[in-house]
């Protein structure tokens, strides 16, 4: 087991966040605030947001082994309870868990998001990148599955168009291959979720199968993930395996 540090950068994701107060023709949104108080001061980095702050505080130092990112969606309630928890990317089931219930133990200690003035229920996703420092950044291990990944798709096809094999036998290896490039995907997966590209070739892949029910799945994920009028809060924090 490798022994998890905090890093002391956590990073607050803007390109998908509620901007703090948002006006959208006349409706005034604000998302929702964590506020709690029972952060030490060692873990209260101003630089921060408070829920990056308490997850600091309350992850540091567990035993854990696995890379990869750990991201949760789920809604903060009218009354600050929160519900809905859905891990949407899996790194294994020590990582999520402790990250799953390091939110629930946050239910009611939140302020609601409010719509001119009301409270009402709303979306947040948190991202927990648990990554071991003297190697390769997680995206790079991604883009190094991604690449695995078509290169299998590929060998596929051309396995498929050639004239050495009978149709039975190109179609057994071609479906190894692609087999193979899903698995490939479903790891870059961990290291990189909401990644669109990474869908976009499972879809491929699926394509090549003849799976058109998952194509058609994975191809409505891509336009949802590029759609820029995504909503849910979006925080991410980075754990360091020593």
């Amino acid at each position: 087991m490798k022994k998890i540090g905090l890093l002391f950068g956590l990073l607050l994701m803007a390109g998908l966040t509620f901007a703090q107060v948002k006006e959208l023709k006349e409706t005034t949104v604000e998302p929702p605030k964590f506020v709690a108080q029972q952060i030490s001061d060692s873990a209260n980095d101003p630089t921060t947001s408070p829920i990056c702050n308490y997850l600091k505080e309350n992850l540091d130092n567990v035993n854990y082994l696995d890379e990869g990112v750990v991201t949760i969606l789920f809604s903060i309630n009218a009354d600050g309870t929160l519900s809905d928890f859905n891990i949407t990317n899996s790194v294994s089931n020590a990582n999520d868990h402790a990250v799953l219930n390091c939110l629930k133990n946050t239910s009611g200690l939140w302020q609601a998001g409010k719509v001119n003035g009301k409270p009402v229920q709303m979306q947040k996703e948190i991202f927990v990148h648990f990554v071991n420092d003297p190697n390769q950044s997680l995206e790079a291990m991604a883009q190094e599955n991604i690449t695995n990944a078509v290169k299998k798709i590929e060998s596929a096809r051309t396995i498929k168009s050639s004239v050495n094999f009978t149709t039975a036998k190109a179609t057994r290896k071609s479906e190894r291959r692609l087999q193979s490039a899903l698995f490939y995907l479903n790891e870059a997966n961990k290291y990189q979720p909401e990644e669109p590209s990474i869908v976009f070739w499972q879809a491929c892949t699926y394509e090549e199968l003849g799976n058109e029910i998952k194509k058609v799945e994975k191809l409505n994920k891509f336009m949802e993930m590029t759609d820029l009028q995504y909503q849910a809060q979006v925080e991410s924090i980075s754990i360091s395996l020593n």
